[in-house]
């Protein structure tokens, strides 16, 4: 199964908004744009990260994950369910040395676009270190 990070824009789509709007177990439907690194489609079933890149905002991070319900090839949207722990990472979203390194990774070159298919090799950390941020394990007491 794959995983996708979803780049959101921060002067487009506000962290705001995204907090105010998105819940957990809610339906919800958004475009889809570039997609990067990808030999297919979004399947059912697969998770979407959503990300604020640092540029263009003040608050960059990693803001929750979702499952995926369904893939609109013809539309280029997705369907998704945003699940836990997305309510808590949208109020103190995963952001420290270690999440910038693994959002650097996971875009590479290319720095815009609205999704990347994460590969296979960064699918631990990234559970890891998102699971690790909500628990508190690997806090950067720098602002954080």
């Amino acid at each position: 199964m794959s995983m996708w990070l979803y780049q959101i824009n921060q002067k487009v789509w506000s962290p705001e908004r995204f907090r105010l709007e998105i819940w957990e177990d809610e339906r919800w439907q958004w475009p889809v744009g570039r997609i990067i690194n990808a030999d297919g489609s979004p399947l059912p079933g697969e998770t979407i990260v959503f990300f604020y890149a640092p540029s263009g905002g003040k608050e960059p991070g990693f803001y929750g994950w979702a499952v995926l319900l369904e893939w609109l090839e013809d539309y280029k949207y997705m369907l998704f369910r945003p699940v836990t722990p997305t309510n808590h990472l949208k109020m103190h979203p995963w952001w420290n040395s270690k999440a910038m390194k693994l959002a650097e990774d996971i875009r590479g070159k290319v720095k815009q676009g609205t999704l990347w298919n994460i590969p296979e090799k960064f699918h631990k950390e990234l559970r890891i270190g998102i699971t690790s941020w909500v628990s508190g394990m690997s806090r950067e007491m720098k602002g954080n």
